[in-house]
């Protein structure tokens, strides 16, 4: 009996075996499988990584480059402004007229104030040599003609500014008629305290505004 079940289940008892013996084989190819997607999946990671870096430096040097055409560019222009500068000629201020006709340093001399003490009208000799230079301007421009007006600082009444003003003014004209210079051609004004070159109220500013400016009325035509 025992002989008959044996023989009846053997062939199913088999199969089961067998089955059991050749399950595990696949579990040794997927293992492979996997190692060679992940190579891959490197490989391909690692070919994009380069691409990648290979653009960066395509970038950077063209960036390079751009910045090094653009140095030249700066450097030609610095330079050729340079080159201008040199070849343009030198202007002599000195010869440049005004609208009076006199050159620059004419017109520099011709402006150029004198100054008094406190309280005087007297010519320091420092002052009758700027008067001096202003004669051999007018010596060389007969036609031209001036207005010496007289200041001072902010001290004293306003009626005793303007006869200190004029006295000053006077004393100038009288040292230029005195040396030859028309008493026509100069005209005198007293602006008293009116107008300070500094507003300052200090020595410092007081003796700047105690002063006789020269203004050309007529120029050189």
């Amino acid at each position: 009996m025992m002989a008959t079940h044996w023989i009846r289940f053997g062939p199913a008892v088999l199969l089961v075996a067998a089955a059991c013996s050749r399950a595990p084989a696949p579990a040794s190819v997927a293992p492979a499988a996997s190692a060679a997607a992940d190579s891959a999946a490197r490989a391909d990671a690692a070919r994009r990584d380069s691409l990648a870096a290979a653009a960066r430096r395509d970038s950077l040097a063209a960036v390079a480059r751009a910045d090094s055409l653009a140095a030249l560019g700066r450097a030609q222009a610095q330079a050729e402004s340079v080159q201008a500068q040199a070849q343009r000629p030198v202007t002599d201020t000195t010869t440049l007229s005004s609208p009076t006709g006199l050159t620059g340093a004419e017109t520099a001399t011709m402006g150029d104030p004198v100054h008094f003490d406190f309280d005087k009208a007297d010519l320091a000799a420092a002052d009758q040599a700027k008067l001096d230079l202003k004669m051999k301007v007018l010596a060389a421009h007969p036609r031209v003609t001036i207005r010496i007006a007289g200041n001072c600082d902010e001290r004293g009444s306003e009626e005793y500014n303007l006869a200190l003003g004029e006295r000053r003014a006077a004393a100038a004209k009288r040292y230029l008629v005195a040396h030859g210079v028309a008493a026509a051609r100069i005209e005198i004004v007293s602006y008293g305290k009116e107008r300070p070159l500094d507003p300052g109220h200090d020595d410092a500013a007081w003796a700047r505004n105690r002063r006789d400016d020269f203004v050309v009325t007529h120029g050189v035509n």
